[in-house]
């Protein structure tokens, strides 16, 4: 089975298509499907501590709840960071389970002809 990459650009002005983005990633990962989540540009926030709290589709589900579906399945979730660090992140500062990723080991990810890349 191929590895499905998600990833994710969609800041705090689409925080509906973020967090549908994430409820797939968790919904594939429940499967048993191997998942990373890769989160790039103003969607990093996603990762931060507490940042995740309050976020909803427009649908109902929260990003909170479908963040933890990955984490606790065991899947990794990418922070650039580049990204990162022009947000003033800190890997302590993120939630047990992400780990800041440079640019090469993300396209690794991505290039690797066992993953699939989803882009939300």
């Amino acid at each position: 089975m191929k590895k499905i990459v998600f990833v994710i650009s969609k800041g705090f002005e689409k925080a509906g298509g973020a967090t549908r983005a994430m409820q797939f990633a968790g919904l594939a990962a429940e499967k048993g499907a191997p998942v990373e989540v890769v989160l790039v540009d103003d969607a990093v926030h996603r990762a931060q501590v507490g940042m995740a709290q309050g976020i909803r589709s427009t649908t109902g589900e929260k990003m909170e709840d479908m963040l933890q579906k990955v984490l606790d399945a065991g899947c990794p979730v990418h922070v650039c960071k580049a990204c990162a660090d022009k947000r003033l992140l800190s890997e302590d500062e993120l939630v047990t389970g992400s780990v800041i990723t440079g640019g090469p080991a993300i396209v690794e990810l991505m290039i690797d002809p066992q993953s699939k890349v989803l882009t939300f």
